[in-house]
């Protein structure tokens, strides 16, 4: 992407459960069984993981079958109820990570954000799964420029009317080790001769370290005071885009003149082959999102979940 950005129990037994203290590894998920759908893309393999190696049992939902270590795979899509009912019977609690940052044929926003989160939610009710993890963005809103933000908000608002013990997070963009912000700012990096930034390139992100978001999913399995709550996740810094490439250009090694291309030149074309060419680096939402902060108040963050947030400066080797 030219931008870089990579834009995852029953109730009664949860609640007797008791608090891990702030800081550890989370130690009292033995016993569950959890669901999670999207559980082999970037956020839900590391969480999948995590969970595996606390204990859990782990089903995931997947289009396609994929090898997933620690887990069973129930093959199905997200938007077929017997399918999603079938891998929740049993299950203690679901993670619910699908979504897409393009649209791409029939793969639209408004199905896999809304129709996807609305079938995952009949299926708790038809499953008898009361607990509901979900995966939302930080920036999700109604009015928002992006139809990715927007969706995301209706299926925010889907998850807080569903009646279920529903904890939902808003991440900025996340990175990790040979995957997501940190790689794509790479493929910038690398390709041509020059480096392109679109825009001003100082709008502010706070990069959130994958490790960090998948630490406070496992902690909110034992903390019943996160249902029916929304925690905005990010690092301990907010930098502009353009610096954050300077920051990762600067640790590569990588030394090559930078050009601004204003949004309105880029437009147009990201408007019509950002939705039918999957290798064109941009699309309108992303060049929307890339315009706009993506910044948050991490206070609840750090102080419900025990997180001391890793920097991005910290792991530009990974």
């Amino acid at each position: 992407m030219l931008w870089g950005v990579a834009l995852h129990c029953s109730v009664c037994h949860l609640e007797r459960c008791e608090e891990p203290t702030r800081g550890n590894a989370l130690n009292t998920v033995q016993r569950y069984m959890i669901l999670v759908t999207g559980g082999t893309g970037f956020v839900g393999s590391r969480i999948v993981a995590r969970l595996a190696s606390e204990g859990a049992k782990v089903r995931v939902l997947a289009r396609s079958r994929a090898d997933v270590p620690g887990a069973d795979l129930v093959q199905g899509d997200v938007r077929d109820l017997s399918a999603v009912v079938q891998a929740a019977r049993g299950c203690d609690a679901i993670i619910h990570l699908v979504g897409i940052i393009r649209e791409m044929g029939d793969a639209t926003f408004r199905r896999a954000h809304v129709d996807g989160t609305r079938t995952v939610i009949q299926a708790c009710h038809e499953a008898g799964v009361s607990r509901l993890l979900h995966m939302s963005a930080l920036g999700a809103r109604p009015g928002a420029r992006s139809k990715y933000h927007r969706t995301k908000w209706e299926a925010e608002e889907l998850v807080r009317g569903s009646g279920l013990a529903a904890t939902i997070f808003r991440p900025s963009v996340i990175f990790g080790p040979r995957s997501g912000f940190i790689t794509e700012i790479r493929k910038l990096l690398h390709q041509g001769p020059v480096i392109l930034i679109v825009g001003s390139g100082m709008s502010l992100l706070q990069p959130v370290w994958i490790d960090d978001v998948a630490s406070c999913f496992l902690s909110a399995l034992s903390k019943p005071g996160t249902s029916g709550q929304s925690y905005e996740l990010g690092g301990p810094e907010a930098l502009g885009f353009e610096q954050l490439v300077d920051l990762v250009a600067e640790a590569d090694g990588v030394t090559k003149p930078k050009i601004h291309l204003p949004p309105r030149l880029i437009g147009p074309a990201a408007a019509v082959l950002g939705r039918i060419w999957s290798r064109f680096p941009i699309t309108s939402d992303q060049l929307a999102m890339l315009l706009e902060d993506s910044v948050c108040d991490i206070t609840a963050m750090v102080q419900t979940f025990g997180i001391e947030p890793a920097s991005l400066r910290d792991h530009l080797v990974d």
